[in-house]
């Protein structure tokens, strides 16, 4: 059954942590401390997350030039 508009706890949590990993570029040490767990507990949320993450940040250019 659905919650009429409600979001689960687990929605919530899901998608709080991946807001803050995405303002803080992924940087677990940085999202931890913002989040007042440990990096490991993080960790640990992160793998138990239900779908897959999609980073949101752009990846580092690389310059393969070849001239």
């Amino acid at each position: 059954m659905k919650n009429k508009g409600f979001k689960t706890l687990n929605e919530v949590k899901r998608e709080h942590i991946i807001k803050v990993l995405d303002a803080t570029k992924w940087n677990i040490k940085k999202a931890s401390a913002i989040l007042n767990v440990t990096e490991s507990f993080l960790r640990k949320e992160i793998r138990q997350l239900e779908e897959p993450i999609v980073h949101n940040y752009p990846k580092k250019k690389t310059t393969n030039n070849p001239d």
